[in-house]
């Protein structure tokens, strides 16, 4: 399936990584940062950083980074088309069906 660009584009726009990545995590403000114990290895001390001035995520610790895309498929195990239909879902982005049939 092929998705749009303006659409991948919307998603992105409308999301908010903080509140995404904090459903599923503990977050701890420090300055214009959020910080928790990484999801991808394990730790003891926080080294997973989010930054929602520029919404994406970067570990520290085992190096993993990217955006909310990415932290959905990673997190999740979903693939990048499973992963923006769930964010489209999550925040009202409709993607049209264009594997439907011509008329």
């Amino acid at each position: 399936m092929q998705i749009d660009q303006g659409i991948i584009d919307e998603i992105i726009h409308r999301a908010n990584i903080v509140d995404v990545i904090g459903s599923s995590l503990k977050l701890k403000r420090s300055g214009n940062n959020y910080f928790a114990c990484c999801p991808f290895h394990k730790e003891k001390t926080p080294s997973f950083s989010i930054n929602a001035k520029e919404q994406y995520f970067h570990c520290f610790g085992c190096g993993e980074s990217g955006n909310i895309i990415k932290y959905v498929m990673k997190y999740n195990g979903l693939d990048f088309v499973e992963a923006i239909k769930s964010l489209a879902a999550t925040y009202g982005v409709s993607i049209p069906d264009n594997n439907a049939p011509k008329k």
